[in-house]
């Protein structure tokens, strides 16, 4: 069934679908990975990567330049690509989910700018997002429900006395918000949701000393991205040497499709 699948995914229909040599011959020097839904996978600066199909939440630091390596009819500086690359290999860098307080999962990037948050909340369930002494973009991927923020303490789970008045949003599949610094949000589904979140690097005890005040000083020098699945989303990525990068520019094979 793999081998099916792998020929059917990394040999004919890209081949159906792309012109040139380029993906040809370097489909078979990458690591080939399907994510499921609920993992993530690192991706370093400098490394190239193609996205196959499928549906992803990617999270990339401060970044001014695109160099692309193929499947695209846009310029590709071809210099630049072989002198930026790492030339690294090794095994894909998977980043596995904390549970944190609230019941939601944390992907931590080896990288100091971003982590993202995952939350997949049952019909009529509810969990709670942590204030992040950062702002945060909020992504809503599936279902229907209520988004509260809560800005004035951290509550418990469920609700109660506790619990301060907030803005509530009615979100859906597609939905996006930005919420401001301290502010915890309370996420109730109506039918089975799932959303993200991406802030800025920190954890929970800076978080309460925060208590929500300033914007986070970090370096704008180093590029990398870390996708946590909504669905099966086959990719392809060398990741090995060095994971603390200091180029902000970023390769790609073309357009995600």
């Amino acid at each position: 069934e793999r081998s099916r699948y792998l020929l059917h995914h990394l040999v004919l229909e890209p081949s159906r679908n792309c012109l040139g040599t380029v993906w040809e011959r370097s489909r078979y020097l990458l690591n080939y990975l399907v994510l499921e839904p609920g993992e993530a996978l690192f991706l370093n600066a400098n490394e190239p990567h193609a996205y196959l199909f499928g549906d992803c939440i990617e999270c990339m630091a401060e970044s001014d330049n695109v160099v692309r390596a193929g499947l695209t009819p846009k310029f590709k500086d071809v210099d630049v690509l072989c002198e930026m690359l790492t030339y690294d290999d090794g095994p894909p860098y998977m980043v596995p989910p904390l549970l944190i307080d609230g019941g939601a999962e944390r992907y931590i990037a080896p990288v100091p700018e971003f982590l993202v948050d995952r939350a997949m909340v049952e019909a009529g369930g509810a969990v709670l997002l942590p204030a992040s002494p950062f702002v945060s973009i909020v992504v809503v991927v599936e279902g229907r429900g209520k988004l509260e923020e809560l800005v004035r303490q951290q509550p418990q789970l469920g609700g109660g006395a506790n619990s301060v008045d907030g803005l509530v949003h009615a979100v859906r599949q597609g939905s996006v918000f930005m919420a401001c610094a301290g502010t915890a949000l309370q996420v109730r589904a109506e039918e089975r949701l799932l959303i993200f979140r991406a802030t800025a690097k920190h954890d929970l005890a800076e978080a309460e000393a925060a208590g929500g005040g300033g914007a986070p000083s970090l370096p704008t020098t180093t590029a990398a991205s870390a996708s946590a699945s909504a669905s099966p989303a086959p990719l392809a990525s060398p990741i090995g040497g060095d994971r603390a990068a200091s180029n902000r520019q970023h390769v790609s094979f073309g357009p995600k499709p």
